[in-house]
């Protein structure tokens, strides 16, 4: 059908005019409307026939016909006899779109004038029908009345006259549209060419406009049918012609509203396809539509920046090669001044991190892989934040091996940045401990403290922004036993017997650097056993990474899961570090510390000889009968035959107490607490024998010792102040007073205590 209309409208033009080949097709729409007009007053007026209006309809026919003519004329049907039309822009569209002759030589403001009559062609063509479609009108309506015929037929005449001049000027308007398509695309071709912009007048009419016009006109049509059929006054032949002449007309109209839609969505296509290959991708648009004109517009603004991009693209790809390789050369310099930080302080950490233990019974070992790695003249370096440092300590005669399991919070830099505050004040704390004779004489858990809260008033000047958990303590090289706190630090294991547990503690220590209260610190005790093996270990050997099929991350949560792998690889640091890489990768830091006492010896029997086995029993029985004097007698022979046994040790120093001899308590004393460190209840007793015999710088070191190892030990905390009033030291007195009331709700003793620190205090004064 395409080709059927395109060839009629081709010979039109060819060998007559350009305006007459859409005048014919425009006339079509006079045809149908006056068409329309007929059919609606034979369906509204049954009574308007021929015979019975031979005036109104001779009118009708006539002005019918003159208003075709004149629409003809008008818009240049004579063009072939040299009249190009009435209109001024039909008579240039007629003189310079000639058949057989170019438009290329045209200027563009000349051909920019033809573009906008050929956009306003259509709407023009539907303002002259609905004019010429008035003129109808208003000459039946005149000769209607003129003839006296009733007045609603006037009315249901106009109705029809509606609907006539909705199809008249629609049909015009869509027809028009179709036809100068063509001619519309070649000027825009040629102004494109010339880089001109060609879109911007569109028609009257939209996609949607002319989609409800169809519509409407399908319901009208529909109408009058209905109107024919249920007043009964139109006979078979009418009907059915009725029905023919609006398929086709509707085939005609539906048919030129696609294809245009084809052609130009063709044309879009094209352009896209042009572009893409790299063509100028130019949209000289078939469709006045508004909606196509829009994206006409924008695809023109697109493909200029196309065109624009792709012109100066090797000047483009030029500076942004200079650029990527400025960048490249920076970052390179900048990553070499980094390696170069990240090796000089990696340089600085090394001789902090140490393993310096002289010990025969104690050996330590660790093992740590940082996160982060890099090269550095071309050797592979690694920094971060876990340390691990081991020295032995000598204090009060003995020596002690000092360990520190420690991980900086932050990563590379940052981290590595903590670990060198914390290894240089650690390493500063421990020469100190060898060359000033005051710190040698202080016990294990006074030096602990101390190194505490040294370490803590440095971090906690970084304001909480350098925070560092860890692990620290001193173990008796001689016995075995452990004094250590741990500062938010994963928990430490003990491996014994081929079992490995958590050493679980109460303390509520927070990391380094946090604030915290003054009686918060608690230093925990643990007494090894030959063979036993300690595992120390940051949270780099919980967080785990597991290998998954899924795009999802599985991070191990199971701290259980460390116990798994100290006894798989039998308590030694590299098949503990393998068996961790089995189960998934590190994620963060990774730092672990060995330490084992008399590993290969075993516990001597401390069996207690027949002998003085039955001195006890006798010693019990004659504290039975209240002979304490024979029971020290026998309980003292005892102990001249086995002096290595504890027991008999200390049921002759309770023995001592009860019988208030305490000079001689207080020499066994200074024997039994040193080697038996870890008896805090035997402790706390000498504490108070010393207070009898007046020692009373021992007995306070002994009472701050189990404050150390229990803060809550409330009896200890009273004895405690009765010791420092007896020294004349108020303000500690007071203090410790202070942490005594949190802890009882008998005010009575800490009243009474309150009230000897008044009484001394006024005597001062006074």
């Amino acid at each position: 059908m395409s080709s059927f209309f395109d060839l009629i409208f081709k010979f039109f033009y060819k060998y007559i005019s350009y305006s007459f080949a859409i005048v014919f097709f425009s006339l079509l729409g006079a045809f149908f409307g006056a068409f329309y007009a007929y059919f609606f007053g034979s369906a509204l007026i049954p009574e308007f026939t021929a015979e019975n209006h031979p005036q109104v309809v001779l009118v009708f026919v006539i002005t019918t016909a003159l208003a075709a003519i004149g629409h003809s004329v008008e818009f240049g049907i004579l063009s072939p006899l040299g009249f190009l039309g009435i209109r001024t822009d039909t008579k240039k569209l007629n003189a310079n779109l000639k058949p057989n002759e170019t438009i290329r030589h045209k200027d563009i403001l000349e051909l920019e004038n033809l573009l906008n009559s050929i956009i306003d062609f259509p709407k023009e063509n539907m303002y002259a029908a609905v004019r010429y479609a008035s003129f109808v009108f208003i000459s039946v309506s005149i000769t209607h009345v003129i003839y006296k015929h009733p007045f609603y037929e006037l009315s249901l005449i106009f109705i029809g006259w509606l609907a006539a001049v909705f199809v008249y000027g629609g049909f015009s308007y869509i027809i028009s549209d179709y036809f100068t398509g063509a001619k519309r695309v070649e000027i825009k071709k040629v102004l494109s060419y010339r880089d001109v912009t060609i879109h911007k007048n569109h028609g009257i009419m939209s996609l949607k406009g002319k989609f409800i016009f169809l519509l409407v006109l399908i319901l009208l049509s529909l109408s009058v049918l209905a109107v024919f059929i249920s007043l009964g006054n139109a006979s078979l032949i009418k009907i059915s012609t009725f029905i023919t002449m609006t398929f086709f007309e509707a085939v005609i109209l539906i048919f030129m509203f696609f294809q245009s839609i084809n052609l130009t969505l063709e044309q879009i296509n094209e352009s896209a396809n042009s572009l893409a290959s790299g063509g100028r991708g130019s949209l000289p648009i078939l469709s006045i539509d508004k909606e196509f004109i829009q994206f006409a517009e924008n695809f023109e603004k697109a493909t200029r920046e196309v065109g624009r991009i792709r012109e100066n693209l090797q000047e483009l790809v030029e500076a942004k090669t200079s650029e990527l390789r400025n960048s490249l050369e920076t970052v390179e310099f900048l990553k070499k001044q980094q390696d170069g930080d990240y090796f000089l302080t990696s340089l600085l950490i090394k001789p902090l991190s140490l393993n310096k233990t002289l010990g025969a019974n104690v050996k330590t070992d660790f093992f740590i892989k940082q996160k982060k790695t890099f090269t550095f003249h071309g050797r592979e370096n690694e920094i971060g934040g876990d340390i691990c440092i081991t020295r032995t300590v000598p204090l009060r005669g003995k020596d002690y091996t000092f360990f520190l399991n420690a991980d900086a919070m932050g990563k590379s830099l940052q981290g590595a940045g903590g670990v060198l505050v914390l290894g240089a004040a650690v390493q500063s704390i421990l020469e100190r401990s060898l060359a000033v004779q005051a710190v040698k004489l202080l016990y294990a858990e006074r030096w602990i403290k101390n190194a505490y809260q040294e370490l803590h008033h440095i971090f906690e000047s970084f304001d909480c922004s350098m925070l560092v958990s860890m692990v620290m303590g001193l173990i008796d090289d001689e016995t075995g036993l452990v004094y250590y706190l741990n500062a938010e630090h994963p928990w430490s294991v003990l491996y014994r017997n081929g079992k490995a547990e958590f050493i679980k503690n109460n303390s509520e220590l927070r990391k380094l650097g946090t604030p915290v209260k003054e009686n918060s610190l608690e230093i925990s005790t643990l007494q090894l056993q030959p063979g036993d093996v300690m595992v120390l270990g940051s949270d780099g050997r919980d967080d785990i990474e597991f290998v998954t099929e899924t795009d999802f991350r599985k991070i191990n949560h199971d701290e259980e899961l460390f116990l798994h792998h100290v006894e798989r690889g039998n308590g030694e640091l590299k098949s503990i570090y393998h068996s961790i890489l089995e189960t998934g990768e590190l994620t963060d830091d990774l730092s672990l510390m060995r330490i084992s006492f008399k590993e290969h010896q075993t516990l001597p029997p401390r069996s207690i000889r027949k002998e003085s086995y039955e001195l006890m029993r006798k010693a019990r029985s004659h504290i039975k009968e209240n002979l304490l004097e024979n029971a020290k007698l026998s309980l003292m022979e005892a102990n001249k035959i086995n002096p290595e046994n504890q027991e008999i040790l200390r049921a002759l120093l309770r023995l001592l107490v009860r019988m208030k001899d305490y000079p001689l308590a207080s020499e066994k004393f200074n024997t039994y607490i040193e080697e038996f460190p870890g008896d805090t209840d035997l402790i706390y007793l000498a504490s108070f024998t010393y207070k009898q015999t007046k020692e009373y710088g021992k007995a306070i070191d002994m009472a701050e010792r189990i404050r150390l190892r229990n803060p809550g030990h409330l009896p200890n905390l009273l004895h405690l102040v009765q010791l420092y009033l007896l020294v004349g030291n108020l303000p500690k007195a007071e203090k410790t007073l202070g942490l005594a009331s949190f802890l009882t709700a008998d005010s009575k003793r800490v009243d009474a205590l309150r009230m000897q620190i008044e009484d001394i205090r006024k005597k001062v004064i006074d």
